[in-house]
């Protein structure tokens, strides 16, 4: 009689403990969905109809993904798993196109006009490596040489201030280039990205969105 009410009690602390961990499990999925919902609270349509399809059809190919939405100057960056990372301000190109002009393909930086300064949109695997200093960049268009990167420090053109400021208004000042905050690159694109590869999607802003999520790059 001992030994059975034993192993009656031992049964029940085990359905006790089973049942605060499965509570436990649950409230961290809450949390983290909870999280997602509040990181991704004030992102356009645009951005969260491109994360719904992502996840709907397994696009990042189980790599992780930023996604940039130039009409807002913000990037969103998650993990394998569609999993929120973190956000922040970009720096982009001048022009509001979603297309280089090909001319462009090997001109001085300094020949090219504000009218051809875009940052492109579309799909891009993108991996890291060096620029012409040796410094490391995350390379998204390897043809035309688009690469984002921390944040430059360009006499006369306040790119510091232009990220940091509360508008988005000011943030189109590159040749094309990505420009991001060096922490956001250190801590989370870096340890992300670098050791293997990710994919990029900068969305459009002079097409709908539905034109980049149909036409998208086969890598």
């Amino acid at each position: 009689m001992t030994q059975a009410l034993k192993i009656i009690s031992n049964t029940w602390k085990t359905a006790v403990l089973l049942s605060v961990l499965l509570s436990l499990v649950i409230l961290n999925s809450e949390n983290a969905n909870a999280k997602d919902g509040k990181e991704l609270h004030f992102a356009s349509e645009e951005v969260r109809k491109t994360v719904s399809w992502v996840k709907k059809n397994k696009d990042n190919r189980k790599l992780p993904y930023a996604i940039i939405d130039k009409k807002n100057a913000h990037i969103f960056v998650f993990d394998a798993k569609s999993k929120i990372v973190d956000h922040g301000p970009v720096l982009l190109g001048i022009a509001k196109s979603d297309r280089i002009d090909p001319k462009t393909l090997n001109a001085r930086l300094s020949s090219i006009g504000k009218n051809d300064r875009v940052t492109p949109s579309g799909r891009y695997v993108s991996v890291f490596g060096p620029d012409h200093r040796g410094k490391d960049v995350l390379w998204v268009d390897t043809k035309y040489a688009v690469g984002l990167h921390p944040v430059a420090n360009v006499p006369g053109q306040r790119r510091k201030t232009r990220l940091n400021s509360t508008t988005s208004a000011d943030n189109r000042i590159t040749w094309g280039c990505i420009n991001v905050s060096k922490p956001l690159f250190t801590n989370v694109l870096t340890p992300l990205f670098k050791p293997k590869a990710g994919i990029v999607y900068i969305l459009p802003e002079a097409a709908p969105i539905e034109q980049l999520l149909a036409n998208k790059d086969k890598d």
